[in-house]
């Protein structure tokens, strides 16, 4: 019996609701956990009021090259409570990690610090040189205390450490049923400085967008990637976007990715910056965006994927 554009679309939605039905079901091989790493330091401005305003500078080197002032930042130090730990509003800096100043007068001093929240786990960080003298302080010069690591699970939002390719700026975290986080890599073994945004990939038409993560060590990657060839080929309405990710050289997965999926197109995470936006801990790992960008599901593993595919082949 002939495929009908009307089955086939049934077929598609059919395929992107089993494949959000089996969502975390199934784990591949576990990548290495890639960490990250940001500049920090409190800046305090004093003025001729009494006031002092506490605000934070981030980035990747020192001096930090963002200055940051969340809210409720102001204290007058003559009304601080005596050796009470004050703070700031919360600042995100990263998926599921916040920061926020603390600060406390003891006599004439005032000791400052970060509250920094990582996945729910709030801890305290100071360095001992975080010490303002509020007398000796200059009036209207901003002064800079010692600079701190945070340790990061994931990579800062970009427009605190700036990436040549990674998460597009502002990209909100992963959440079924809300638009896939954007993202620009370069093509895999193309110009590294060439870019393509996940919109500008997805832009031949309202398509079933099948982004899948992977690296040559990993097992089954060569499968899926053939299996997923095959679906993109054959289906226009389907679109299929391999991102190589935690790759040993640029070289060994351009040769891979020709070898297997030749017809797909392969884009570079290098440093992991997307996988780590999209909580890849696994490759090779499929996520599922619908035709109108929405994130729908992932398939943990490669496993379960011809299974999946079948029934979009065995329609006659």
């Amino acid at each position: 019996m002939r495929v009908t554009p009307q089955r086939r679309a049934t077929a598609l939605l059919a395929l992107a609701a089993a494949i959000g039905a089996i969502a975390l079901l199934i784990s591949g091989s576990t990548a290495g956990a890639q960490r990250s790493s940001l500049l920090a330091n409190v800046t305090t401005l004093k003025s001729d009021t009494g006031y002092l305003e506490l605000c934070l500078e981030l980035g990747s080197q020192a001096p930090a090259e963002t200055r940051l002032c969340p809210e409720r930042r102001l204290l007058r130090f003559e009304r601080a409570p005596e050796g009470r730990w004050l703070r700031s509003r919360s600042l995100d800096i990263a998926p599921e990690v916040a920061v926020w100043i603390r600060a406390r007068r003891l006599g004439g001093t005032l000791q400052l610090g970060l509250g920094v929240s990582i996945e729910g786990v709030a801890r305290g960080v100071r360095a001992s040189s975080w010490v303002l003298d509020w007398n000796a302080a200059p009036v209207g010069e901003w002064e800079r205390t010692a600079t701190v690591t945070l340790d990061l699970p994931v990579a800062p939002h970009p427009e605190l450490w700036p990436p040549e390719a990674g998460m597009v700026a502002g990209a909100h975290r992963l959440e079924i049923g809300k638009p896939a986080p954007q993202f620009s890599l370069p093509i895999l073994g193309g110009q590294a400085d060439s870019l393509i945004t996940l919109s500008q990939a997805r832009q031949a038409g309202e398509q079933l967008t099948l982004i899948v993560f992977w690296a040559s060590w990993a097992p089954y990657v060569g499968q899926t990637l053939s299996v997923l060839g095959d679906l993109a080929e054959r289906e226009d309405e389907v679109l299929v976007i391999g991102i190589n990710v935690y790759e040993t050289t640029d070289s060994t997965g351009a040769s891979f990715g020709r070898t297997y999926g030749s017809g797909l197109l392969h884009l570079v995470d290098a440093d992991g910056t997307v996988a780590q936006h999209y909580r890849v801990d696994g490759l090779p790992e499929l996520f599922v965006i619908d035709a109108d960008g929405i994130y729908r599901g992932v398939i943990r593993g490669a496993a379960p994927l011809t299974e999946i595919l079948s029934a979009l082949y065995g329609l006659e």
